[in-house]
């Protein structure tokens, strides 16, 4: 298998930027690597808030157990912003832009 094919597919299915690392271009790998790291940890600190208030109004019984509910109360707590979008985005454009990068540096070595 091409080291270009092989960095893709670890920067497609592992994360992105790991497939750099096969290529032995780290500097550019963490190009990739850092802004997702940042996007998804954004995440992770939203959503975890987000489940951290709800979980705390489910056992003081102000959220009855109802899925519907929830998913209302979930819709209405404004998770659903511009950070997150962006967050979300960067994590996409990140995912994309590592494997399309690492299949161009293997065809342009």
């Amino acid at each position: 298998m091409k080291a270009s094919i092989k960095a893709a597919l670890i920067s497609a299915l592992l994360f992105p930027g790991l497939g750099h690392l096969v290529l032995r271009r780290g500097a550019r790998g963490l190009l990739f690597i850092v802004p997702t790291l940042l996007a998804a940890g954004y995440l992770l600190r939203a959503t975890l808030a987000l489940v951290d208030t709800l979980i705390t109004e489910l056992n003081n019984g102000k959220l009855p157990l109802d899925p519907l509910l929830i998913l209302e109360r979930v819709h209405s707590s404004g998770i659903d912003n511009p950070a997150t979008n962006g967050a979300a985005l960067v994590c996409i454009v990140c995912w994309i832009g590592s494997v399309a990068d690492a299949l161009w540096l293997g065809r342009h070595r």
